[in-house]
């Protein structure tokens, strides 16, 4: 394989080749017109000649944008990292999350850690029926039940 100047210098011979052909070929197909259709013919091989400049230019230019790393001031900001919540926060969020979507997941679980918190003496919460299943306190219920507890010495 050739080196790039090498490639780059026959390239521009070859392409010098086509041109004098083209131009050869263009004499006679500009004297087989009609003198009334030679100017419109040589507008729209001009307009040809621009077309495919124009877009040998717009393939240039975006191979060239492409090919270089976007400047720093041109990038996205950093995403910022999402804070970290305590584990112990988390776990009581979820219990009280899934205590109001199911009576026995607030039966088993949180109505037995409540109890011990308030020492016994706190006022079971009715049930709510939604379809089939059993739903459990509402996050309102829950609210007043923890603020009893809060209450207490």
């Amino acid at each position: 394989m050739p080196p790039d100047v090498e490639r780059s210098a026959l390239g521009l011979v070859a392409r010098g080749l086509l041109a004098a052909l083209l131009l050869l070929a263009a004499i006679p197909a500009y004297l087989a017109f009609a003198p009334s259709w030679r100017a419109a013919a040589v507008r729209v091989a001009c307009a040809a000649i621009v077309i495919i400049g124009c877009a040998r230019v717009i393939r240039g230019v975006r191979g060239s944008i492409e090919g270089h790393t976007p400047s720093a001031l041109d990038a996205p900001p950093p995403m910022s990292p999402a804070p970290e919540l305590d584990e112990r926060l988390l776990r009581l969020r979820d219990d009280l999350v899934f205590s109001t979507r199911s009576r026995r997941y607030f039966d088993v679980i949180l109505w037995p850690r409540l109890g011990e918190l308030a020492g016994g003496t706190l006022p079971r919460p009715a049930e709510r029926r939604r379809g089939i299943r059993r739903r459990g306190p509402s996050l309102k219920t829950l609210e007043s039940l923890i603020a009893l507890v809060e209450k207490r010495p």
